[in-house]
């Protein structure tokens, strides 16, 4: 019994740490990069806007991005960008790694934009990007994605080979 124990917790030991990496999103935190790899596996961008002062983007964090169906979602359809709207005396630093461009500095956060490649806005009309605002519990976000993946493929699909 004591053998079967330990063989059992050895494999558990082993493991478990993988298991919580493939359960995890991996966010980039750089926009040049996340353009590159979007375009590369002929993705659009999700792009997460948070900021050092909102109240709901950790809870968003904590309790609704480790859902497991929101995980597999995001991971097969969307390269994922987190970025740091933080601007002033909010800002630990003038320039982070992870810091927004002017371009995508909001007034509230939490907010999602879904975007192309090289940075293709989701809707037909105007220059307004497809952003949403606010704090979105996971099938809200999933239901968000399936739109902006339609649009994307309807606007995009054949210059990126996904029609």
């Amino acid at each position: 019994m004591n053998k079967w124990l330990g063989r059992w917790l050895f494999l558990a030991v082993l493991f478990f740490p993988a298991a919580l990496t493939a359960t995890s999103l991996k966010w980039m935190n750089n926009l040049e990069d996340a353009k590159e790899i979007a375009l590369k596996e002929r993705k659009p961008i999700m792009l997460f806007l948070h900021s050092r002062r909102c109240f709901y983007c950790p809870k968003l964090i904590e309790e609704v991005f480790p859902d497991p169906e929101l995980q597999r979602f995001l991971r097969k359809n969307f390269v994922l960008l987190s970025l740091d709207t933080s601007t002033g005396s909010d800002s630990i630093e003038e320039e982070t790694a992870d810091q927004a461009p002017p371009r995508f500095i909001v007034s509230m956060t939490p907010a999602f934009v879904f975007m192309g490649p090289k940075e293709e806005k989701l809707y037909r009309k105007g220059n307004k990007q497809m952003i949403i605002y606010g704090f979105w519990t996971a099938p809200e976000l999933i239901r968000w994605g399936e739109e902006a993946l339609k649009r994307f493929d309807k606007l995009y699909g054949a210059t990126y080979g996904r029609n």
